[in-house]
C-alpha cells in the first residue's frame, strides 16, 4: 500500500492569484516572503492512498482527497476521487474513476460530480531525461444543471535524477481544453495551464518530499486572463 500525504502552500502575488521533492525550500520561502505585492495565500492539503489488493499486481486501486483552504484557515474546497488502474506494461497504464468536489462560496456550494480516464505514459529516456505523459478526459456535472461539460487534460513532463544523490529534477505542463459550452458557465476552448518545476528528495526509500513552484495561466472566458504563482511542498509515504 502506498500512502501519500501531501501538503501544498500556493503563495500569491500579481493580481490574484517532482530535482522530485530541498535545499530549494528556504530560497522558495524567502522569495515568497520578500514579495511585496502579496495579495492572498491559500493552503492545499491533500492525501492518497495506492494498494494493489489482486493477485493479478498490474491492477491498482487508489483514493486521493484534496482539502483546499482560505489564509484565514476557512475550508474552500473538497475533492475526493477514488480510481482503478491497469498497467499493460512497463511504459502504459490505463486508469479511471470518479471525482467529487465541493466549493464553498456565498449561498450554496458548488456541488460536481466528474468522471475521468486517463492513459499514462513513458516516452523514452534521453541523456538522462525520463520523458514521460498522461491524457485525461473528464466528463463534469454541476449539481442543478443538466449539461455535461466535457474536457481534455494533455500533461507532459521531463525527470532527471542527479547521479549520486538522493535527488532528482521535472518538469512538467499540464494543459486544459474544454470540449464544449455549458449552461453553468464553461466555455470551449483552451482555458487553463499549469507549469511546475520541482525538486524531489528521496529521504529514506519510503519517505519523500517535493519541493518547487507553479506557474498557473487562466484563461477566462468574457473577462481579464489570470497569471498565478504557487510554491508547491509535498510529503509521501510508501508502505
Amino acid at each position: 500500500m502506498r500512502v501519500c500525504l501531501s501538503v501544498l502552500k500556493q503563495i500569491y502575488w500579481g493580481r490574484r492569484h517532482r530535482m522530485r521533492r530541498s535545499c530549494f525550500a528556504l530560497m522558495a520561502l524567502a522569495m515568497a516572503a520578500a514579495c511585496p505585492a502579496l495579495a492572498e495565500n491559500q493552503i492545499w492539503t491533500a492525501a492518497g492512498t495506492k494498494a494493489k489488493p489482486f493477485e493479478n499486481k498490474a491492477i491498482s486501486l487508489s483514493f486521493d482527497a484534496d482539502l483546499r483552504y482560505e489564509p484565514d484557515g476557512e475550508l474552500n474546497t473538497i475533492e475526493l476521487r477514488p480510481g482503478i488502474g491497469y498497467r499493460l506494461n512497463d511504459r502504459l497504464k490505463i486508469s479511471g474513476g470518479y471525482l467529487w468536489a465541493s466549493l464553498r462560496r456565498d449561498g450554496p456550494d458548488r456541488q460536481e460530480h466528474r468522471l475521468w480516464q486517463q492513459l499514462s505514459y513513458d516516452f523514452a529516456e534521453v541523456y538522462g531525461f525520463e520523458v514521460d505523459g498522461r491524457t485525461r478526459l473528464e466528463e463534469r456535472r454541476r449539481e442543478g444543471s443538466d449539461d455535461t461539460g466535457w474536457r481534455l487534460r494533455q500533461k507532459f513532463g521531463v525527470e532527471r535524477p542527479l547521479d549520486g544523490t538522493p535527488f532528482e529534477i521535472s518538469l512538467s505542463t499540464d494543459l486544459f481544453f474544454e470540449l464544449n459550452d455549458t449552461d453553468w458557465g464553461q466555455a470551449d476552448g483552451f482555458s487553463e495551464a499549469r507549469s511546475q518545476l520541482l525538486l524531489g528528495w528521496d529521504m529514506t526509500g519510503k519517505v519523500s518530499w517535493e519541493i518547487g513552484y507553479m506557474h498557473q495561466f487562466e484563461n477566462e472566458s468574457g473577462a481579464p486572463d489570470e497569471t498565478n504563482h504557487h510554491l508547491v511542498i509535498s510529503v509521501s509515504h510508501d508502505f
